[in-house]
């Protein structure tokens, strides 16, 4: 099994916790090979990362992906929280030019809890590619040019058919898109690959990306506030929260497991397998959030959880069409 981290310096220590998670549970897997991309590693991420192949006797490999990050600049590629490492998944036939097979992407804010063998052989139906639906971009997909009928993913976990990827030309399209159509998104690296992968993502079951969202609210609450036209239903919703597999802690309440005094639903999980981890040295630090962020964690504190996903559903929404209407105005500046 391959599996591909891409991620920056300031990310390291997070991404050798998903990785050790990955290791530890999934001891009986014959082979697994992790590839990292990595932008300006330290030599002691490296040294970190090194350790930890040789604990659990597992392949981890670098791939130098600074040609790959120079072609993203030039193409006018936005980054995103100061990295361009995000896009480069997409260059994945350029980083894999002889692979036929699976490739799975992890985001470094991950933890897998499981096996990920039933993932693997997970049916892609002749899709390329395979993904779990978002669980916040419902109202996100106009802004982007999908319809209310088409799927809109998160792009924290994909299993790449590396194949059909090559075969279809998809590393070719999205230059041509980022070029010809659009380049600058709300959401870079996601809203990309779901504008041009249309029709081609296999819908995965949500328990291998478990988003935050599910575990901190009810079901009748999310349903209330996200009234999706294609979505997961909450039986499998359920089934997900009581036995994931791979467990995505993307920003909650302005905050990540990793921040101080969070109040991120899955902290915890995060704390175990940080202690497990060759990063148990970690200290963590408050976030630094403005005064609108620190505001939203005081009202998560104080009104009642429905409520506060009412208000953090407006707010979210408010900041995806201004990020829209910027991303645009951005595109437009660059072709006059």
């Amino acid at each position: 099994m391959d599996i591909l981290y891409q991620f920056n310096e300031k990310y390291a220590p997070y991404a050798g916790v998903s990785i050790t998670s990955l290791f530890e549970n999934n001891k009986d897997a014959d082979t697994i090979k992790v590839w990292i991309l990595g932008e300006g590693l330290s030599e002691d991420s490296r040294s970190r990362f090194d350790k930890l192949k040789a604990v659990y006797g597992r392949d981890i490999n670098y791939i130098d992906g600074s040609a790959l990050i120079d072609r993203i600049k030039e193409m006018g590629m936005p980054s995103y929280r100061g990295s361009y490492a995000a896009n480069i998944r997409m260059f994945i036939s350029e980083i894999f030019p002889e692979v036929t097979k699976r490739v799975l992407y992890l985001d470094s804010d991950t933890i897998v809890a499981g096996s990920i063998s039933k993932l693997f052989a997970s049916e892609l139906n002749d899709c390329t590619i395979g993904m779990v639906y978002d669980s916040l971009g419902e109202e996100h997909k106009q802004d982007i040019g999908l319809s209310a009928e088409d799927g809109y993913y998160n792009s924290g976990v994909i299993l790449f058919d590396a194949g059909k990827w090559r075969e279809k030309n998809y590393t070719e399209r999205i230059i041509d898109h980022v070029r010809t159509v659009r380049a600058q998104y709300p959401s870079p690296d996601q809203d990309l690959i779901n504008v041009v992968c249309k029709g081609d993502i296999r819908t995965l079951q949500p328990r291998f990306n478990l988003q935050p969202v599910h575990k901190a609210y009810s079901m009748n609450a999310y349903f209330k506030n996200y009234a999706h036209t294609v979505y997961y239903s909450t039986e499998q919703l359920e089934e997900a929260v009581k036995d994931p597999v791979i467990v995505h802690f993307f920003r909650f309440v302005g905050e990540f497991p990793w921040n101080k005094d969070n109040v991120h639903p899955f902290n915890d999980l995060f704390d175990e397998y940080m202690k497990r981890s060759l990063w148990n040295d970690y200290v963590k630090k408050p976030a630094e959030n403005g005064f609108a962020l620190r505001c939203e964690k005081v009202l998560y504190r104080i009104i009642p959880r429905d409520m506060f996903l009412s208000v953090f559903r407006l707010g979210h929404r408010m900041f995806y069409t201004r990020s829209d209407s910027m991303s645009r105005k951005n595109r437009i500046n660059r072709t006059m």
